[in-house]
C-alpha cells in the first residue's frame, strides 16, 4: 500500500469511527453522545502516537502503555502494561525487579487476526520465577510470537513500587547483525499509517466483536475465559465475568457476590465502546470496598453517589447503557454475581 492509499484507508477509518458513534443501535442522550465523539478522539490521538513511535521486532523495547490507550479497549485503570513486539521463532529474555504490585505477569500473544484478537502462545506469574532479591529472568523462544505484554496490578498506586524490566534478543547470530534503526522510508510510513486506519477501526467495532449478544439480554453476568474472548488482548492469569447493563433514569443496578478467594478482584464500569474513566468512579478493587458481616459484598451501580452504598459503587456519568466486567486473579467462583435492578 503507498502513501497516498493509506491515508485514504486512514480518512475512511475516520468516517467509519464517527459513525460507530452517531449509528449506535441504542438511542444517546447528551451525555452518552459527548463520551462517544470524545472516544473517537481519544482513540485517534492514541493511534496517532503509536503510528510515530518505534515498535521494531528486531530491536524490542518495552513501551509502557499511554495515558491515552490505558483507558481503552476495557484496560484496566487498576492495571499497567509495557509492550513490546517480537519476532517469531526467535530467542528473548525479560529480565527485571519485580517492584511492589500486588501480581506481576509476562504473556507473549501471536499476531492479531481479523478480529483484532491475539492467541496466548505462553505467560507466565512472575512469582513463579522470581528470586529473593525480587529480581527475575524470563526466556522464550516461540514460532508464533509476534507480541509481549507485563502487567502489574495494583491496589494502591500511591504505596505500591512500580516494576522495571527490560526485553532482550538473546540469539548471537542475529543479534550481532542487528545496527542502528534505519531511517524513515514512505513505504514505513505507509505501513505505519495503514495500521492507524486498523487500529482506529478495531477499537471504535470493538463493541461489536466483545459479546454483542449479550446486549439483549443486560444486567446478567456471564462467566468470559480468555479462551472464550475473542476480540481483546486477555490476561490468561484471570477469569472474567461480563455483562451490558441497562438502566432507566432513576434506576440503579445492585450487584450483590461472595469473593472467591484472590489476592484481587475488581468491577469496572465502561461506556458503551469499552472507554474507562479513571477519573470518574469506574472501578473498584477489593482493597477499596467494603465487606459485609456475611463475607458477601453488595455493589451499587447509579448515576451519581446513591446515598447509601459507602465506598461500594460506580457513577454511570449519566449513561443508560454500558458495560461492566469482574476479573478475579486466579480464581474461578462457583456463583457469579446476581444483579437487581432497583429505583433509587
Amino acid at each position: 500500500m503507498d502513501l497516498a492509499s493509506s491515508w485514504t484507508a486512514a480518512t475512511d477509518a475516520l468516517t467509519f469511527a464517527v459513525s460507530c458513534v452517531t449509528d449506535d443501535p441504542d438511542p444517546l442522550n447528551e451525555r452518552e453522545a459527548a463520551d462517544g465523539h470524545q472516544y473517537v478522539v481519544r482513540v485517534l490521538r492514541a493511534v496517532s502516537e503509536s503510528a510515530l513511535l518505534t515498535f521494531d521486532p528486531a530491536r524490542p523495547a518495552f513501551l509502557p502503555m499511554l495515558e491515552s490507550v490505558r483507558s481503552l479497549g476495557a484496560s484496566g485503570p487498576d492495571i499497567d502494561y509495557d509492550v513490546a513486539m517480537v519476532e517469531p521463532g526467535v530467542a528473548h529474555r525479560v529480565a527485571g525487579r519485580r517492584g511492589g504490585a500486588t501480581f506481576v505477569g509476562i504473556t507473549v500473544y501471536g499476531h492479531a487476526g481479523a478480529s483484532g484478537a491475539s492467541g496466548i502462545v505462553t505467560s507466565v506469574d512472575v512469582d513463579e520465577i522470581v528470586a529473593a532479591d525480587g529480581t527475575f529472568a524470563y526466556e522464550f523462544m516461540h514460532p508464533e510470537a509476534a507480541r509481549v505484554i507485563v502487567r502489574q496490578y495494583f491496589h494502591d498506586r500511591a504505596t505500591q513500587t512500580r516494576g522495571e524490566w527490560t526485553i532482550t534478543r538473546t540469539d548471537d547470530a542475529t543479534a550481532a547483525a542487528v545496527g542502528p534503526a534505519p531511517l524513515p522510508t514512505t513505504a514505513g510510513i505507509a505501513a505505519r499509517v495503514g495500521n492507524l486506519a486498523e487500529s482506529l477501526r478495531w477499537n471504535l467495532q470493538l463493541n461489536r466483536l466483545w459479546s454483542p449478544e449479550l446486549r439483549a439480554t443486560p444486567n446478567r453476568f456471564v462467566r468470559q475465559t480468555p479462551e472464550e474472548i475473542v476480540a481483546a488482548v486477555t490476561n490468561p492469569d484471570v477469569i472474567y465475568a461480563f455483562t451490558w447493563f441497562r438502566l432507566e433514569p432513576g434506576e440503579q443496578l445492585v450487584i450483590e457476590f461472595t469473593p472467591p478467594a484472590t489476592r484481587y478482584w475488581a468491577l469496572q464500569l465502561c461506556d458503551r465502546w469499552f472507554q474507562c474513566f479513571p477519573d470518574r468512579r469506574s472501578n473498584l478493587n477489593d482493597s477499596q470496598c467494603t465487606v459485609q458481616a456475611d463475607g458477601t459484598v453488595r455493589l451499587v451501580v447509579s448515576d451519581g453517589d446513591p446515598g447509601n452504598a459507602g465506598p461500594n459503587w460506580l457513577d454511570t456519568s449519566g449513561h443508560g447503557l454500558g458495560i461492566l466486567f469482574f476479573r478475579w486473579l486466579h480464581a474461578d467462583p462457583e456463583i457469579l454475581p446476581s444483579c437487581t435492578v432497583t429505583k433509587g
